[in-house]
């Protein structure tokens, strides 16, 4: 009877597992690529944008980065309301309100009000990333996790290749304003629409969850309650742990490389093919992103199925750098492109892996605050670079300076992934059989 007991609860968790997927993964998913079309469609309108209202690449790479500043100062606050209130409340309000900055940016009219905006779409967003990241390891046991992260994430380069395209084209539509206007009244108008359907269909635990049986409750209970003993628990402890901001430099050093590139390529891909229509640049542009999303989950249940992160993030960092470090020097644009797109898929294919590592040493308050800084840090890259590339291109006229910087800094992330390798508790032992 022990025995055939035994046998029940990884089939439980198999099929609980199976069920919180198929059931919160969808909206998340939704979520997460309105959540960064309000990343991309700002490069996009730059081509026509910084024109109609005077921005110097510079100051179009301060508005852009200034999103960030507001991510700074409120990722961490934003995540410890999250784990008070609940993610379904939270998450409600944070879509309904980064969907209204989002639409006011087609009413801007100069840098102020653009600083403006951006500064508090950035505020409102700030804890949607780290709280789905929170919310993942109180759903989730840590050998699945790696490729739901990749699902969720997944969003980012598939709103690059495909969000890209349809702003674009968006820019397009004679709807009496500039298009680039239009495009943001459009693109901002989903994540108001999505925040009832949040509210509705987005359990705060699996306590909550009335779709699961008591059975898969009790295995998941039990999963995520065995998991990493040694973990930390309090803030305070959180918040002194330096493999907190071990893993907030890595992640800093693999936002510089995709941020630069979220917010710049399409003037980089404008001035490589000059004389190209906006639709034109608008595909080329999410060719990389579209590559990247072909292989991410892939490459995040392969490291789920090891059980190793770290050489899973250093390898293609590695990969990213050296590409990146080659295009400035190639003499044809397609292989600039090719070199990009390699960048782009290392990059991308290191993010879901590396936030797998804060579950593996925080638990509850502890994973609320510390993903909420590590959150914090890692996207004040999203300030620093696309400001300092925007300076390094007013400067030299080009973008070349600007990408070798980008693969210092990629250099410097897989140099970080590899020292970590020397810290006990990220060196992860292989996941069990029953949840492969």
């Amino acid at each position: 009877m022990a025995n055939l007991e035994g046998a029940r609860i990884p089939r439980a968790l198999d099929s609980a597992v199976t069920t919180a997927s198929r059931r919160l993964l969808p909206l998340l998913f939704a979520l997460f690529v309105i959540n960064y079309l309000d990343r991309v469609n700002v490069g996009i309108a730059a081509v026509r944008m910084n024109a109609d209202l005077g921005f110097s690449a510079a100051a179009f790479g301060l508005g852009a980065g200034l999103l960030f500043a507001g991510y700074v100062l409120f990722e961490l606050p934003s995540n410890l309301v999250l784990r008070r209130v609940g993610a379904r409340r939270w998450m409600a309000v944070l879509a309904a309100s980064w969907g209204l900055c989002a639409t006011g940016t087609a009413f801007v009219h100069g840098e102020t009000e653009f600083y403006l905006l951006r500064f508090l779409l950035g505020v409102c967003e700030a804890g949607f990333l780290p709280g789905a990241m929170l919310y993942l390891t109180e759903w989730f046991p840590s050998a699945r996790r790696g490729r739901l992260t990749a699902a969720l994430l997944l969003a980012i380069p598939a709103t690059v290749a495909l969000g890209t395209p349809l702003s674009a084209l968006l820019m397009t539509v004679d709807a009496g304003m500039p298009g680039w206007r239009f495009m943001f009244l459009v693109e901002g108008l989903p994540a108001i629409l999505l925040a009832p359907l949040v509210l509705r269909m987005l359990p705060d635990r699996p306590e909550d969850a009335t779709w699961l049986t008591e059975e898969q409750r009790s295995a998941l209970r039990t999963s995520l309650e065995q998991e990493h003993p040694t973990a930390i628990r309090s803030l305070r402890q959180a918040l002194g742990d330096h493999r907190v901001y071990a893993v907030a430099g890595l992640g800093f050093c693999v936002g510089v490389g995709l941020y630069a590139m979220t917010y710049f390529l399409p003037q980089i891909v404008a001035e490589l093919r000059t004389g190209s229509g906006i639709t034109q640049i608008g595909l080329l542009t999410g060719l990389p992103s579209a590559c990247a999303a072909l292989v991410m989950w892939s490459y995040a249940r392969h490291s789920d199925r090891s059980g190793e992160r770290l050489l899973h993030i250093a390898v293609p960092l590695f990969i990213a750098a050296a590409a990146l470090s080659l295009a400035p020097y190639l003499s044809s644009a397609a292989g600039a492109m090719v070199a990009i797109t390699i960048t782009t898929i290392g990059a991308s294919v290191a993010l879901p892996v590396m936030w797998q590592l804060p579950g593996l040493f925080m638990t509850g308050d502890a994973a609320a605050g510390g993903i909420g800084l590590i959150a914090a840090l890692a996207n004040s890259s999203g300030f620093f670079a696309p400001y300092l590339i925007g300076i390094l291109r007013d400067l030299t006229g080009d973008y070349h300076a600007g990408m070798l910087i980008q693969a210092a800094f990629l250099l410097a992330g897989a140099l970080i992934a590899l020292l970590l390798r020397r810290v006990p508790a990220l060196r992860t032992p292989s996941p069990p059989a029953s949840i492969h």
